[in-house]
């Protein structure tokens, strides 16, 4: 998984990323695949994003798509949610033909173990088997993929902040676009994985909202307990940060939720989980008056010979 925030300041974005990843093997243990990864990408002079979730599809990593995604769309003088629409549009055709080419494996290796009837259908992330299995019995399997999240942030040309989220494979007009803040609003949005980062600010787990304890409570009980709950959340003034702030709030966000997935294994209620967060922080910061700048970015090295491939010329 990831972790990726946007913090928003009335000075312009902050946007951090980790750098790991992980993959289930054919044993379906959950492995780190990388602590390099490139999570953190320009758009355009005003306008970034951080991904979340899946990161190969048709044979290529996100940052790869990315630039396809920019090769492909006149970006520069976009609003940022014309870029995100655009952005949204090419990740969930890649997405969908992710989803169909999974089916058409998975039906194919239920034929080879003798299975008949297969019949496959596909609900968001979620592909149904449905067959006859080896005794004539009918059965169902379900298989649910790994989902595809983005924050955008940025700038329109007459310095109006925005930021957004996108969700895929959720539809565009239900939750697969959202605006998060816009015009003079401040605040942190995150995704990826965020237990530790929303037990630090708002002082408790989401999975005690859900509790059955607290849902079978009477009416106005459950509210004022609620309440409580809600009130337990730290008081930050995101309005006032610097831009130092939020680039030390973020980079906090990330390596402190390093360190206790690296010392935890879940919690009493729900055991077992693996570390998903890591490796080098990269940062940006967004300002209607510059633009975008890097203010931390990995680079390709050895030793103490360090390259950096953005800078590089293409050959053509």
């Amino acid at each position: 998984m990831s972790l990726a925030i946007v913090t928003t300041t009335n000075e312009g974005n902050i946007l951090a990323a980790d750098s790991m990843e992980t993959y289930r093997n054919s044993l379906g243990d959950t492995r780190e695949g990388s602590q390099t990864r490139m999570k953190l990408f320009q758009l355009n002079k005003r306008v970034a994003a951080v991904a979340c979730g899946l990161s190969f599809l048709e044979n290529k990593n996100v940052q790869q798509h990315i630039k396809i995604f920019i090769r492909e769309n006149n970006l520069e003088d976009m609003l940022v949610k014309d870029v995100v629409d655009k952005l949204y549009d090419y990740f969930y055709g890649v997405y969908s033909r992710y989803l169909n080419t999974t089916a058409s494996r998975k039906v194919e290796d239920y034929q080879a173990q003798g299975y008949k009837k297969i019949k496959s259908t596909i609900d968001l992330e979620c592909i149904t088997l449905d067959f006859d299995d080896l005794t004539g019995k009918k059965g169902s399997q379900k298989f649910y993929q790994p989902i595809m999240e983005f924050l955008i942030a940025g700038h329109d040309p007459d310095g109006s902040n925005n930021v957004f989220k996108i969700t895929i494979p959720d539809p565009k007009e239900k939750n697969g676009i959202v605006m998060k803040l816009n015009g003079d609003q401040c605040g942190a949005t995150w995704i990826g994985q965020t237990d530790v980062l929303v037990r630090i600010i708002r002082g408790w787990s989401p999975e005690i909202k859900r509790s059955k304890v607290i849902q079978e409570l009477p009416e106005h009980k459950k509210n004022e307990l609620l309440k409580l709950i809600d009130d337990q959340e730290y008081l930050v003034n995101w309005g006032t940060m610097t831009l130092q702030d939020a680039i030390e709030f973020s980079d906090l966000a990330i390596k402190t939720t390093e360190s206790i997935q690296k010392m935890t294994d879940g919690t009493w209620s729900l055991p077992g989980s693996s570390p998903g967060v890591g490796g080098p922080v990269d940062v940006a910061v967004i300002t209607p008056e510059k633009g975008f700048v890097w203010v931390q970015r990995k680079n390709l090295h050895i030793g103490d010979n360090i390259v950096n491939l953005e800078e590089t010329k293409n050959l053509s």
